[in-house]
């Protein structure tokens, strides 16, 4: 009898999204976030510098890398954002940002324009105290991690509780302000348990099923995840914010790999940049020393996975979003 051997997946460096610029620039400053919509559309959101002049937006976009809009400001206004953390789409197009400094979800069409907004602090059912990651389901409902309730709560897409699970804790099913969530193709939930340092994975109606990671800087250990996303083979994926990288794991939670970003090239806004300002791209190129560290990941936030099952980096501290497809050597 012949035994099979797993094969291990590795990961391929393929394109990047995106450079440092603010609008009406094309590009992205602190991306923290972003949306896979249909059509290969992307949202991003971005939340750089806490102070006044701070850039808060949107940048509607798309895998090709060709720039359509940007919309959202800075402010506690309506359609404002002021501590942005994650951003979704509902099936019928709309897009919605979790604010953690005003409690609340904005929800825009897909051309930005606001249509509602949700939540109002607290602690009781369809209340939250800080939202953060935001997720929808198969049958159009959210699940929004209730970051210092410390819980998940599902609820309709027009903010009508359904259910909740999860406290404070260290145990199974317990968290220490969860971060990320997402799910994979049955339902299941994954969710980033930040200060806990590991991902907890859930069946679909809440009960804990599987723990993985520990703290520390290892393999397969985790310092202060904040993204999760799972392929349609079931490899889960980690943002292991602080270790910069992304570190791989199977479906039972058995680590495979790591990547810590391997960015080489400019992105179609960097050439155009370049080309539109040369000199001045080229005074700040020749401060930088060592371009090596340019390549790799800094505080990466948060990984999706798209329909073609690419996945996305979003490298929040080199303003950008680096493409990774998963190879069998």
């Amino acid at each position: 009898m012949t035994l099979l051997t797993k094969v291990s997946p590795s990961f391929k460096y393929s394109y990047t999204i995106g450079n440092q610029a603010v609008p009406p620039a094309h590009g992205f400053s602190g991306p923290v976030s972003v949306a896979v919509a249909n059509n290969g559309l992307l949202y991003v959101l971005c939340s750089y510098y806490e102070y006044v002049p701070a850039w808060k937006f949107v940048v509607k976009c798309n895998m090709d890398e060709d720039y359509i809009k940007h919309f959202g400001s800075y402010g506690e206004g309506s359609g404002q954002f002021t501590w942005p953390n994650s951003i979704a789409v509902d099936s019928a197009g709309s897009v919605y940002v979790t604010d953690e400094w005003l409690n609340r979800i904005s929800v825009f069409d897909g051309d930005g324009n606001l249509e509602k907004t949700l939540g109002t602090v607290g602690s009781k059912d369809g209340e939250w105290d800080r939202p953060a990651g935001i997720v929808f389901d198969s049958e159009d409902n959210m699940l929004v991690v209730d970051s210092l309730n410390h819980r998940i709560q599902k609820l309709s897409k027009h903010g009508d509780f359904i259910s909740k699970f999860g406290e404070f804790g260290s145990g199974p099913g317990q968290f220490d302000t969860p971060w990320g969530i997402n799910l994979d193709k049955d339902g299941n939930v994954y969710v980033a348990d930040w200060r806990n340092d590991r991902i907890q994975k859930f069946s679909p109606d809440g009960k804990p099923t599987l723990q993985i990671g520990s703290s520390g800087s290892g393999d397969g250990q985790l310092a202060r995840p904040s993204g999760v996303a799972v392929d349609s083979e079931g490899y889960i994926y980690v943002a292991d914010w602080g270790n910069d990288r992304v570190q791989v794991y199977d479906s039972i939670g058995s680590y495979v790999g790591q990547f810590n970003g391997d960015c080489h090239g400019y992105s179609k806004w960097a050439e155009a940049r370049m080309a539109s300002d040369p000199e001045g791209m080229s005074a700040e190129r020749a401060v930088v020393s060592d371009f090596t560290v340019e390549r790799v990941f800094f505080q990466p936030t948060t990984v999706r996975i798209d329909d073609e099952d690419r996945i996305l980096v979003v490298d929040t501290g080199r303003h950008r979003i680096q493409i990774y497809e998963k190879q069998y050597n």
